[in-house]
């Protein structure tokens, strides 16, 4: 059973290694593996890939930049943004309509709103909910667009709200 574990490990290490390699990782790819691990041979990187694995903190670095990953990590904060949008559009649309709501709240956050704006943020998409759902076709990137425009020229928001 380990040598299967080993084996799966080693062909999606190398099956992913030439996207490694050109971003400056190891096969393993970055992560807390890959900043322990330098050498860049085989088992040693399946070594940084297990490591990887159990500590469960490469999909974190890439999101967040850290542990090796880079700024320009996998999932940027607007891709991150407008995924979570178009799954949660149908929420949010009620959500931002009555200006208050956990996924809102949520919204918020993955724009880089501070806590203390939170509730100006919903009290914001409750009053000008017309222009950012400008028609009932609106769609999730529309929409997400829309919202980001009109934050971006209201002063508080503005300053408060560092991923729009």
């Amino acid at each position: 059973m380990k040598r299967l574990v080993m084996l799966t490990v080693l062909g999606l290490s190398l099956t992913f290694a030439p996207n490694g390699f050109a971003a400056g990782y190891g096969a393993a790819g970055c992560g807390f593996g890959g900043e322990l691990i330098k050498e860049n041979k085989v088992l040693h990187q399946i070594g940084a890939a297990i490591l990887n694995m159990i500590l469960g903190n490469q999909t974190f670095g890439m999101t967040s930049g850290t542990s090796g990953c880079g700024e320009d990590g996998l999932v940027l904060a607007e891709n991150e943004q407008e995924t979570f949008v178009g799954n949660n559009y149908e929420t949010l649309t009620k959500e931002m309509a009555s200006g208050k709501g956990e996924n809102l709240t949520t919204l918020a956050g993955l724009l880089g709103c501070s806590s203390d704006t939170v509730q100006h943020f919903g009290s914001f998409t409750q009053a000008h909910y017309p222009s950012i759902f400008k028609t009932r076709e609106t769609t999730p990137s529309e929409m997400l667009v829309a919202l980001k425009d009109g934050l971006s020229l209201e002063p508080t928001l503005a300053s408060s709200c560092q991923k729009i």
